[in-house]
């Protein structure tokens, strides 16, 4: 095969950083047929790998050279960039970030990318190491819609669940900061509060299981039209207003306290539907709280 640049590549794609992910991103794209090449800092963790569909390189330029997708999995966006300065070539090559980090330092990365002549796409992963591959594994992508086009085949088999998200570079790493860092954590920090309340209350696991799963079931009938009444503006209710949710909020606050459990989660919640009343939104529904997220932003400005 050839690049537009006219340089020959021998493999179809390039992983740098052969960690447990980079490893695991490695032996799946092998195993799915492409032809890979692998580079580490420590040679030794790239041979490592080396079998009949994956090459170790020894340079990194060999390795950038060899494909026309390179995949960089290392630890953070500084190392990223700073391992491949050396290389300043990347013409008819596309250079896919796949890690965690801030939505300025994905676009910081596209900046970098296209300045050395490389297409970029952006990508979270939202899956262990031992489930890459698999067809339930999820990483998200954001960058050019035809970049994205151009490797789709290649980069879903490394997660059948995976999707492209936006054409803006920064869109993974928005979502993975909006629903992993603040619901996600959030949402298991406060059921790790609830079930060990239930559970050293003597209620049988089995029990907590059964009714969380209803909870859940309740919460994921409710989020598109939480989504809705955001993006409309239109919080009036004929249900349970804000106020009626965060008086059951205080009383389940004062029953946990009651027992002996601060409610830390909890609490924090009441803090900001107390804050929402004190805007006088009290009567609308309970997504009317997003009209005082960003105040502090809106205040410095």
């Amino acid at each position: 095969m050839a690049h537009t640049n006219g340089s020959s590549t021998t493999h179809d794609v390039t992983v740098i950083g052969c960690g447990l992910m980079g490893s695991a991103l490695a032996r799946a794209l092998g195993a799915n047929g492409s032809s890979v090449t692998v580079w580490n800092r420590t040679p030794g963790r790239a041979h490592a790998l080396a079998g009949d569909s994956i090459t170790p390189a020894d340079s990194l330029t060999a390795a950038v050279g060899s494909s026309p997708l390179v995949i960089a999995c290392l630890p953070t966006y500084e190392t990223t960039l700073s391992v491949l300065e050396p290389v300043t070539d990347w013409r008819g090559r596309t250079l896919a970030v796949l890690g965690s980090g801030t939505p300025g330092q994905a676009e910081e990365a596209q900046r970098w990318a296209e300045a050395r002549g490389a297409a970029y796409l952006d990508g979270v992963i939202l899956s262990y190491p031992q489930h890459i591959g698999s067809p339930e594994a999820v990483v998200l992508y954001s960058g050019p819609t035809a970049t994205w086009a151009a490797h789709e085949q290649t980069l879903m088999s490394l997660a059948g669940a995976s999707s492209h998200v936006a054409d803006q570079p920064s869109a993974a790493n928005l979502l993975n900061v909006a629903l992993v860092g603040e619901f996600f954590i959030t949402a298991m920090t406060a059921y790790v509060e609830a079930a060990t309340y239930a559970l050293r209350k003597g209620i049988p696991a089995a029990v907590v299981d059964e009714v969380t799963a209803a909870a859940v079931e309740v919460l994921r009938h409710e989020v598109g039209g939480v989504t809705a009444a955001i993006v409309s503006g239109e919080h009036e209710s004929d249900q349970a207003t804000l106020t009626t949710h965060a008086a059951g909020a205080r009383l389940a606050l004062a029953a946990l306290r009651e027992d002996g459990y601060d409610g830390r989660v909890l609490a924090a919640a009441i803090d900001t539907m107390t804050a929402a009343e004190q805007a006088g939104l009290g009567e609308l529904g309970f997504s009317a709280q997003t009209k005082i997220f960003g105040t502090r932003d809106r205040e410095r400005a």
